[in-house]
């Protein structure tokens, strides 16, 4: 079925945060050689710290990579870790050496996880002492990654069975610890870190685990190890911060105590232990991280026989369509069991310890849910069963309708775990199913946030237990529900993780289960990475799905019921869309249902249901339309005069009921655009309606809208209607054509720019017999809009948007050489177009948010190259040699200025334009040109790229045609604040002088022409400032021009005379620096000036600007220590002149300052300035 997809369009399609579409995976670990060289010369890499921290950022950026895909270290990481265990065996303890080995093992341990590290890790009995001894030093307690590997390391060693009582008993050397045996100092380590802020606090919780329940110790230290933690934690936290880490430490101790012993070995110790902790309140507390630690160790009894067993769950026997896995394992055995477990009696603290876990269920934070739901499921699956399923019962009693969504989601998880240690029976799945497909789609207002994102994600993750949980028998009844409620989040889901965790569900049940309908086909669209992008998911991917006749009217179901009204409206317009792209698949359904049902929302109290609602009437209207023309049958047919009546009653309810206004009414205003939009894409039959002039008044009044997204579906709703109900067929409508022309042009003369400029935009969307026989009306408006006045001078976007309709017009009208102005471009309005294109390359206005020139240029050198390129389909000769000469050299000048996005635009435009198809003719040098910029080049060229692009375009100051622009746009890249920019200018301009420096008339006419540029542009600070500073940079960092400016007089007395009149009056520090900086270095020079220049820089030395005094006399006397061979001064008194520089206080007293400006300008043998006379 071929369907008329809707799609993302505007800025909303631009913004998309989601990372989608590519896999990143890695199929092995690649960087093992470097690592190995980085290990091996580990010792060259800590001569100096930053070469340690260089060599440190270096591993921990390469192991990054395999955060998600740690497994492919694996084969590598036994040699690794040998490697730097030899060196930290090696090497003293406190050495730079082992520390950085330290630092090394735990970005190793940090991406693969301590458990596996654990096993890996060297255990032989002779490390113990050294090991211990290490955590013993001030380096072993205070630095982290040596104190967090050490107590790892630790870990493993005193797991081994080796009698510990049987160590030497003393610490040779330290009389504070004379007698400790290797078990106490082992504790004391345990305790000092248990007490720490960082990581290492776990890692000391890990080895008190592992040790206290060996079977030499348990006995005696075990009981003591559990006294000293309830000593901490029955203590009142007033004294320091690191209280609070201690109670930490020892609750994450108690609970990996309780988890790795023994349970005949624990159970006794449980009896007294959890009486204790909520005697000491530490059940009760708010502190999240203590909520957590509470959660994880109570042990109970053995694992129950009453659980759910599957089998065999391999997917390759699934895959091969082997169904002969068993329902409940090995049930024959059971009887028996289950008899034994009927008689076990559970004690009174056990209920208290499920009570506190079902509360940690709605516990506000999610690592304490997270918790308790796990512990749910460890303690449940040692219960009996009565007692078991009255667990899952209390469960399912969070899903009311009184609880909050933290309960949701606690309750989602817990079922989740439940589920997947067969603890919830499938005898439950029939009241857990309903209650999961309400969590698939939570999302409810909670004061003025939506809270159930979490919720989603949790149900998604009850859904892939359930894949894991069940034979395909037993979810059989529900597949279609699970189904279709999983796709429906992974297509419609607004956050990327939900629709990520729907789509894992979903191909974890194809996989395991493999009834889904479709599931294969579906999987290999709906993947992991194509539902990142919401877009993709709304308006392609449930395409896809739909062409599947079960799951069409759920997904449209879902959309109509849910995300029509959704809270965000992003979410809605997305709906909107893809409803559009959906109503082929059941176009009866969409009239008959789906539209009544949505037009009564239209009307609702909600602002989110009504905006809703009016975008997806709009959109399935539309594509009921275009469905019923390929068809070949009548719209109406299908929706019926009702619809039809309502669709028109929209805009003159809203207006009745003043919901247009206010806030609430930008969105109304946007919807109703969309609306007339596409109801005069449908053709509906309303020619004559009173409804129509309704519409188009309320688009007029919105074409002026401050907001661009109203503004921009206003201007998008006039063509069609324009085109669909306002044609110019009689003496009437005429008439009305004329006024509506007169009207839009007369509002261009305004004072409010966003009139202008909406009204200039609505010109551009005018329709051929709209526009017919008034173009040269309205083209000679829209010109007049680009040019800049005093009022408008800041009116950038207006005039933005006149160069845009210009060009939308152009392509309305056509082109013809022999046409009529008022009809089509013709011969005798083209140069009136061109002109004021090129004219508008000129646009450097300046406010507050900075070049917003850039965008009139931007659009101009656009409608520049889509002109040309619309001419020479038509008629080359139409393009005068004057048009296309100006044409290349601006467009080139804009590809040498400061701004990258310009850059872009203006280097791919002139790349286009010279290599053309049909050619340009008239192209100012073209061969040469052409040499300079091949087409393979500017096919792979980055524009943007000031270093790529600079040299080559400098290369055109060679010819006379390009000259002038090209100088003007580099000197102005030159003063642009950006270092790289300034940087490959000034390169790229002595490369281009160097590389010419025996070529005289070459250099005469480079200087003559930015001598040129410095007259026309006199006092214009943006040209006249990097123009100077790029003048002294050439004079400072070359000679190349020396010859020429001393051979002619003239180009230096030119160049003091305009600098002269650029200083007159002149307050800038920044622009009178770089005249002063270019006097200095013009007195190196053998020329009969330099009297002149230095009479000039006396003035500046007694200017009335401290700062300039001070940077004059600080340059001229550099210039006269650099230049002392050119008689500047008198050699007899170059010695007082240059004292009296380097000794004056120039920034202090101006009278003081002249005076000793006065004695140098005596000793310099010039005249000294006088003051004016008032």
């Amino acid at each position: 079925m071929a369907v008329d997809v809707e799609t993302e369009t505007g800025e909303e399609g631009q913004q998309q945060e989601e990372d989608a579409g590519v896999s990143c995976s890695l199929d092995m670990f690649r960087e093992y050689q470097e690592v190995c060289q980085m290990v091996e010369s580990i010792e060259q890499q800590v001569e100096t710290e930053v070469t340690a921290e260089k060599a440190f950022e270096d591993l921990k950026k390469i192991l990054d990579y395999y955060q998600e895909q740690p497994h492919l270290l694996d084969p590598h990481l036994e040699e690794l870790l040998t490697r730097l265990v030899e060196i930290v065996r090696s090497h003293p303890p406190s050495s730079p050496t082992t520390l950085q080995a330290f630092k090394y093992l735990w970005l190793i341990t940090k991406v693969r996880g301590y458990k596996l590290i654990f096993k890996k890790l060297s255990h032989e009995v002779k490390d113990l002492l050294p090991v211990l001894q290490m955590l013993e030093t001030p380096e072993g307690s205070s630095d982290f990654y040596a104190s967090y590997i050490l107590l790892l390391w630790l870990s493993i060693i005193v797991y081994m069975p080796f009698n510990m009582m049987g160590f030497d008993a003393t610490v040779a050397g330290k009389e504070p610890q004379s007698g400790a045996t290797v078990v106490q100092r082992v504790l004391e380590v345990i305790k000092t870190h248990l007490k720490s802020a960082q990581k290492s606090r776990e890692m000391a919780a890990y080895l008190a685990s592992r040790f206290v329940t060996r079977p030499d110790l348990r006995d005696e230290f075990l009981p003591q190890f559990i006294d000293y933690c309830f000593e901490v934690l029955e203590k009142e936290s007033q004294d320091t911060v690191y209280k609070v880490f201690n109670k930490l430490g020892v609750l994450r101790a108690l609970g990996l105590i309780f988890k790795h012993g023994k349970r005949e070995e624990m159970l006794e110790l449980s009896h007294k232990v959890f009486p204790r902790l909520v005697a000491c309140g530490v059940t009760k507390s708010s502190d999240t991280t203590n909520q957590k630690a509470c959660h994880e160790g109570h042990p109970a009894h053995w694992i129950m026989s009453w659980r759910y067993q599957r089998g065999s769950r391999s997917l390759a026997i699934n895959v091969h369509g082997d169904r002969t896995e068993h329902l409940q394992g090995n049930v024959g055995d059971k009887n028996t069991e289950e008899e034994e477990e009927e008689d076990e009696e559970v004690g009174e603290d056990m209920e208290e310890v499920i009570d506190y876990l079902l509360q940690g269920l709605k516990d506000q934070d999610t690592v304490v849910r997270w918790s308790a739901a796990k512990g749910v499921g460890r303690v449940t699956g040692r219960l009996p069963r009565e007692f078991g399923d009255e667990v899952v019962g209390a469960i399912m009693e969070l899903f009311s309708s009184r609880e909050s969504d933290k309960a949701w989601h606690g309750g989602c998880l817990a079922l989740a775990e439940l589920a997947r240690r067969g603890l919830l029976l499938p005898e439950r799945l029939p009241v857990v199913t309903p209650i999961l497909t309400k969590a698939l789609v939570y999302d409810e207002l909670k004061g003025k946030c939506f809270m159930g994102a979490n919720i989603r994600d949790a149900a998604c993750y009850l859904c892939w237990a359930f894949a894991r949980a069940y034979h395909p028998d037993q979810m059989a009844p529900y597949v279609n529900q699970l189904a279709t409620g999983l796709l429906i989040v992974a297509l419609f889901d607004r956050e990327i993780p939900c629709r990520r965790a729907g789509s894992a569900a979903f191909q974890e049940h194809v996989g395991r289960q493999g009834a889904f309908p479709h599931g294969i086909e579906i999987l290999t669209t709906v993947d992991y990475f194509a539902v990142g992008n919401r877009s993709n998911a709304f308006l392609n991917l449930s395409v896809q799905v739909a062409k599947f006749p079960e799951y069409t009217q759920a997904l449209i179901d879902h959309l109509v019921q849910l995300k029509v009204i959704h809270w965000d409206s992003a979410i809605r317009e997305l709906t909107a869309k893809a409803l559009h792209n959906l109503t082929p698949f059941d176009p009866d359904y969409m009239a008959k249902t789906v539209l009544p049902k949505l037009l009564e929302l239209t009307t609702s109290l909600k602002l989110a249901a009504r905006h809703g609602s009016i975008l997806a009437v709009a959109h399935i209207t539309h594509a009921l339309a275009l469905e019923t023309a390929k068809q070949g049958t009548a719209l109406m047919s299908i929706i019926g005069q009702d619809v039809l009546d309502g669709i028109v009653e929209i805009v003159p309810t809203l207006e009745t009921r003043k919901l247009l206004r206010g806030l609430d009414g930008e969105y109304m205003k946007q919807a109703s655009a969309v609306l007339i939009e596409k109801c005069s894409l449908a053709a509906l039959p309303l020619h004559d309606h009173d409804i129509l002039e309704v519409w188009h008044k309320l688009l007029e009044g919105l074409v002026v809208a401050a907001e661009e997204n109203i503004r921009l579906a206003s201007l998008q709703a006039l063509a069609p209607l324009w085109a669909a109900y306002f044609q110019p067929n009689s003496e009437a409508g005429l008439t009305w054509r004329d006024d509506l022309v007169e009207r839009y042009t007369k509002a261009l003369k305004t004072e409010k720019e966003i009139q202008s400029q909406g009204f200039s935009a609505a010109l551009g969307y005018l329709t051929q017999p709209l526009v017919h026989g008034k173009f040269d009306v309205v083209l000679q408006a829209l010109i007049k809009t680009t040019e800049i006045t005093p009022e408008t001078s800041c009116w950038a976007q207006a005039r933005q948007q006149a160069i845009t309709s210009i060009i939308k017009l152009v392509d309305t009208v056509g082109i013809k050489k022999d046409g009529k102005e008022s009809e089509q471009v013709c011969e005798d309005n083209l140069e009136l177009i061109y002109k004021a294109l090129l004219r508008s390359l000129d646009d450097y206005t300046m406010d507050r948010r900075g070049d917003i020139g850039a965008w009139v240029r931007e659009a101009a050198i656009i409608t520049l190259k889509t002109l040309t390129n619309m001419i020479l389909a038509e008629d080359p000769s139409l393009l005068s040699e004057e048009i296309v000469g100006e044409m290349m050299a601006r467009v080139s000048q804009q590809a040498a200025e400061r701004i990258d996005r310009t850059r872009k635009v203006a280097g791919s435009a002139f790349a286009a334009l010279l290599h053309s198809s049909p050619r340009l003719p008239h192209i100012p040098n073209l061969e040469e040109v052409d040499s300079i910029f091949p087409k393979k080049l500017c096919d792979d060229m980055n524009w943007a790229s000031e270093k790529s692009t600079f040299t080559l375009f400098m290369q055109l100051v060679d010819f006379p045609a390009y000259r002038p622009r090209m100088l003007l746009g580099i000197t102005y890249a030159a003063g642009g604040i950006s270092a790289n920019l300034s940087r490959y200018t000034s390169e790229a301009m002595h490369g281009y002088l160097n590389a010419r420096a025996e070529k005289v008339e070459v250099l005469a006419a480079f200087l003559e022409t930015l001598l040129q540029q410095f007259a026309t542009h006199q006092k214009v600070d943006r040209i006249t400032l990097p123009l100077l500073r790029t003048m002294g940079d050439i004079l400072s960092s070359s000679a190349v021009l020396d010859s020429v400016l001393e051979q002619d007089d003239t180009y230096i007395s030119q160049l003091l005379t305009l600098m002269k009149k650029e200083c007159l009056r002149c307050s800038d520090y920044h622009k009178l620096a770089a005249v002063i900086a270019v006097l200095c270095e013009l007195l190196r020079l053998s020329s009969p000036t330099t009297k002149t220049t230095l009479t000039q820089l006396s003035l500046f030395l007694g200017y009335q600007y401290p700062k300039v005094r001070a940077v004059t006399a600080t340059s001229l006397l550099t210039a006269l220590q650099d230049y002392c061979d050119q008689d500047i001064v008198p050699p007899e008194h170059l010695e007082e002149v240059t004292n009296i520089l380097e000794d004056t206080e120039w920034m202090n007293n101006l009278e003081d300052a002249r005076k000793q400006r006065n004695r140098i300008c005596e000793l310099a043998g010039i005249s000294s300035p006088q003051p004016k006379k008032k």
